[in-house]
């Protein structure tokens, strides 16, 4: 019988690699978002917008990512659902480089209290996406 465990220390490895590289993505987003406009515009048109004529619940991402260099020193700038996301995504940068380096000294037992903890914590803030984009649905 062969036994399939996610939380196993490889699996995890190559989730918190993945999750790294996503988060990576978001943060250098708008770099990545200028080099595929000068591609073509299309691939990055909201699809969202382009079908319903409303803004979708993530307009304004790339350009809240784009200035934060500029406000760096202003912390109300961070007093948004972006400013959420992106001080949830720079933790969750750190968090998955320390559970790379350090997953290999862990015991099974602290492990798995990591992975429930993880699971945890990214159940709840999707739900929190969830009910913001409903919301947002809604008012809109």
């Amino acid at each position: 019988m062969i036994k399939i465990s996610i939380c196993n220390k490889k699996n995890y490895i190559y989730l918190s690699i993945t999750i790294l590289v996503l988060c990576l993505y978001i943060v250098f987003f708008p770099y990545f978002a200028k080099i595929l406009n000068s591609i073509s515009p299309k691939l990055t048109t909201c699809i969202y917008k382009a079908i319903t004529g409303k803004p979708c619940p993530l307009c304004g991402g790339t350009r809240f990512i784009a200035g934060i260099k500029y406000n760096l020193n202003n912390l109300s700038y961070f007093n948004s659902f972006f400013g959420y996301v992106i001080i949830f995504v720079f933790l969750e940068i750190i968090f998955r480089l320390f559970l790379i380096i350090f997953i290999k000294k862990m015991s099974t037992k602290v492990l798995k209290r990591i992975f429930i903890f993880d699971l945890i914590i990214h159940s709840i803030v999707f739900i929190t996406y969830i009910v913001y984009e409903i919301i947002y649905i809604i008012i809109t």
